[in-house]
């Protein structure tokens, strides 16, 4: 068990979503899908998408700035940034270089994690490394937008463009990070993908157009995600010395509000307790919980001293969990 005097501390958070709306009628033109059909299946009502010219690391700066604002801190004070994040500005260098870029900044350490929708837990594991440097900052940041298929009924009425960003820093005798527990399941490395655009498939390589668009199983992936899901969420509460019955606030991926409901009902959770922003947003990614999160705090629903458990699962093989007292 991790005590809170080893793990993180929250000094700040931010978000940021586009301006463009993109509502189920246009899913319908676009896919084909009645927009009763997207309701009742997602629940998904509208979603927002970045402009051609506003890639990931646009979306991530805006948030980041939001959250060192809240934080009362300047870009310089940053002792490293970590971007989450599967749709990067280009494959290198990391769609982190680009945000200091964006926001004027050098000389600070800054990467990227790739874990899917799971991608700011794995994050979140990795920043505890960084902490004793200095104030971190972590977003994650997600434009689906760019690798979606129009037509594609199942995924484009699920994906939204979006970022969320936290300043970490040790924290608060009575607060930080508890737990984090992460588990990859590689043998369904085929349930969620992007096959082009790689080393394994150059793009050159393909006469197929929507190579480098995303595909996703979703009924093998729900499969998959009902018994992945509570395993990594009780082992962190285990960790932390507590149950998922102690948890005041649960903060999960927001794949759907449908894929909410589901986790929500296989973690014996309390509907009142468990955030929702994917009827509003859509799944944005690795954006969903930070995005949801700073939504949360920002709203008044997570106060001090209340724990609070993150989950998400990412990529039809990442399955992650945290506990934080806040």
């Amino acid at each position: 068990m991790k005590t809170a005097e080893q793990g993180l501390g929250v000094a700040g958070l931010g978000w940021h979503v586009p301006g463009l709306r993109i509502d189920n009628e246009t899913i319908s033109r676009w896919s084909g899908a009645d927009p009763g059909w997207v309701v009742d299946r997602t629940g998904v009502e509208e979603r927002r998408y970045a402009a051609s010219d506003e890639p990931t690391s646009a979306l991530a700066a805006r948030a980041l700035s939001m959250a060192l604002e809240d934080a009362g801190l300047r870009g310089e004070d940053l002792a490293g940034v970590i971007v989450c994040t599967s749709t990067p500005d280009q494959p290198q260098p990391p769609t982190a270089a680009f945000v200091l870029a964006r926001l004027g900044l050098t000389g600070i350490p800054a990467f990227d994690v790739n874990g899917v929708c799971a991608g700011f837990l794995y994050g979140l594991g990795a920043a505890e490394g960084w902490r004793r440097r200095g104030p971190l900052a972590l977003v994650g940041a997600d434009k689906y937008s760019s690798i979606v298929n129009p037509a594609d009924r199942r995924t484009v009425s699920l994906f939204g463009d979006g970022a969320g960003a936290v300043i970490l820093q040790p924290p608060t005798e009575d607060s930080g990070l508890i737990s984090v527990v992460a588990r990859c399941q590689p043998e369904h490395l085929d349930l969620v993908r992007v096959r082009a655009g790689g080393s394994a498939l150059p793009l050159r390589n393909t006469a197929d157009p929507f190579a480098d668009r995303f595909e996703m199983q979703g009924r093998a992936v729900v499969t998959w995600a009902e018994t992945a899901l509570p395993v990594v969420a009780h082992q962190a509460c285990e960790e932390a010395g507590l149950t998922l019955a102690d948890i005041d606030r649960f903060v999960l991926h927001q794949g759907s509000p449908r894929m909410v409901e589901l986790c929500t009902k296989w973690l014996g959770a309390a509907p009142g307790k468990v955030a929702l922003s994917a009827d509003r947003f859509g799944n944005t990614g690795a954006a969903s919980i930070p995005l949801t999160l700073a939504i949360e705090v920002q709203q008044g629903r997570i106060r001090r001293g209340d724990r609070v458990m993150l989950a998400g699962l990412g990529g039809g093989t990442a399955a992650c969990a945290a506990v934080v007292k806040w």
